[in-house]
């Protein structure tokens, strides 16, 4: 396979990145609802830094690119 054109790269690595949050927010809901112990509060906290992390990246993604523009 030979080298692939920047663009086509990040529109995987963006359509990629949609779905690993839209999937994330969905745990975390799913999590929030049935999860409610104490003892799971670290899991919780854990899923939220996760999808913020994801969300922060693709922001970042999506400025740079513009920047690009």
């Amino acid at each position: 396979m030979g080298p692939q054109d920047p663009k086509d790269v990040s529109k995987d690595i963006a359509r990629d990145l949609s779905s690993v949050i839209r999937e994330l927010a969905a745990v975390n809901g799913e999590a929030h609802h049935w999860l409610k112990g104490r003892e799971y509060a670290a899991l919780r906290h854990w899923l939220e830094n996760a999808h913020a992390a994801v969300a922060l990246i693709e922001t970042t993604r999506r400025v740079r690119m513009n920047e690009g523009r």
